[in-house]
């Protein structure tokens, strides 16, 4: 359920695989729109600048969740791919909260880029063999040493522009930023992300995080492209190539967000699925044992504030071992699932239907004011249970049950579930004890008869049958 959770491993589904694609199609046809217009002059904006706070922030982001995955999983492809992420961030920050000048500006965006690219690299050059699992020793040794020499390029960033040792020699001349070593520097990357993207288009197992790094590689080779045909400082390849540029820094990030929004999703629906698993009956889909455990506090409450009575009925069916054993445990459970539909039928809104046990029901009947409403309710639920029901074999069983009844009241402000409960199946006891000869299919509990219900408006009482 929940595979895409492990985005260095997992296998990509047949829908997400086709996202990949479209992507990666809207990115060759976005090229092929900004290709005729690359060198034409377009107004200074910061919007580079923002782009590159939204990539620095992604990238952080992006990087130590791989890292994390990597570690967990022993991956030593995600944890190449989760450094350059990292470092790729923090080199984009340094550049954006400690740079002043162009010059190392530039410089630092070329060394960004530079490191993102060899990661890549690196992750498809690894992403070859499988992402198979290795020896959590063998791990640790090439994590010292990358995580190592990531920390090392940091540090010698972070000295530099403490001191200054020695000037970096200019990138732009004039507006025009495209000279032989900068032809030379993009050639070599162009060559280097375009191996990267070939190696995970063709790789046999492809995994979610390979099948976006492909796209991702496009991105950068194009971003690339467009870098160099623009040729000058705010022209139109240069913001094409730095839309790219925030695309493929920004990508992984939003695929990661949104399998973790999936996962959420499906977490909360597993946890309703077991929740209503938990308090249901398998069988006729009422409340269970457990449900009223919870549902009877509140009703008592509910019967406190609004200073009425709340109803505890106990009923089970007549004889319904007969029908077991005459018609067999199916055609049980088909009474058992009908009685449970009847029963919801004729129940108000206010009240709960409960099976407890076996053929056992349990009903809580809240608001009762007078003894008609008692008498209403329980003649509607004798109605609909005696009507004969037809077996799937087309045999007809004519059900019957009994029902004891005990009352809580604000005056029973000590009484508990499990007392009311009893009280309920002591009555019950005794009509089914005289099932033969009563006059009613339900009785009241001995404890109905205390002096003092007539000031919460209980009206005439029926009589009770003896025992």
């Amino acid at each position: 359920m929940f595979n895409g959770i492990n985005l260095l491993q997992a296998i990509p589904s047949r829908t997400e695989t086709r996202a990949s694609r479209l992507v990666m199609v809207l990115l060759l046809l976005g090229f092929l729109a900004a290709f005729p217009f690359a060198a034409v002059q377009w107004p200074a904006s910061n919007l580079l600048y923002a782009g590159a706070g939204i990539t620095s922030f992604a990238e952080i982001v992006t990087g130590g969740l791989l890292i994390t995955q990597a570690f967990l999983l022993r991956h030593d492809a995600g944890l190449v791919l989760g450094l350059g992420y990292l470092l790729g961030g923090l080199i984009i920050l340094i550049d954006l909260l400690l740079v002043r000048d162009t010059a190392t500006r530039l410089w630092l965006f070329r060394l960004w880029h530079g490191v993102f690219v060899l990661s890549v690299l690196a992750y498809a050059l690894l992403n070859v063999r499988g992402g198979a699992l290795i020896n959590q020793s063998c791990f640790a040794r090439r994590a010292r040493w990358t995580i190592g020499g990531s920390g090392l390029v940091l540090i010698v960033v972070l000295i530099y522009l403490a001191i200054r040792p020695f000037p970096l020699p200019p990138i732009i001349h004039g507006t025009d930023f495209i000279t032989l070593p900068d032809l030379l520097t993009n050639g070599v990357q162009l060559v280097g992300i375009i191996a990267a993207c070939f190696l995970l288009l063709t790789a046999k197992r492809k995994t979610v995080l390979s099948i976006w790094m492909t796209a991702v590689a496009l991105g950068v080779a194009i971003d690339i492209v467009l870098f160099v045909l623009g040729g000058k400082l705010f022209s139109v390849g240069l913001y094409a190539s730095k839309l790219n540029n925030l695309f493929a820094g920004t990508l992984i990030f939003g695929v990661i967000f949104y399998h973790a929004v999936r996962i959420q999703s499906e977490l909360l629906l597993a946890n309703r699925r077991l929740t209503r698993m938990a308090l249901s009956d398998t069988l006729t889909g009422l409340p269970n044992r457990s449900a009223l455990l919870q549902k009877f506090p509140e009703a008592m409450a509910r019967t406190r504030r609004d200073r009425r009575l709340l109803a505890v009925c106990m009923m089970d069916l007549d004889d319904f071992k007969f029908i077991n054993d005459a018609h067999g445990h199916v055609a049980g459970d088909q009474v058992l699932r009908e009685i449970a539909h009847r029963l919801q039928e004729v129940m108000r809104e206010t009240d709960t239907v409960v099976r407890r046990s076996g053929d056992e029901f349990v009903l809580l009947l809240e608001g009762i004011e007078h003894m008609d409403d008692l008498e209403q309710t329980l003649d509607r639920v004798h109605i609909a249970i005696r009507d004969p029901i037809t077996l799937e074999n087309g045999e007809r069983v004519q059900p019957r049950a009994s029902l004891g009844v005990a009352f809580y009241s604000l005056a029973e402000g000590g009484a508990t579930p499990d007392g009311l409960l009893r009280l309920a199946d002591q009555a019950l006891y005794r009509i089914k004890a005289n099932k033969g000869r009563r006059t009613q299919w339900w009785m009241l509990a001995d404890e109905a008869e205390e002096p003092g219900r007539a000031e919460w408006g209980v009206g005439s009482k029926l009589e009770i049958v003896p025992a």
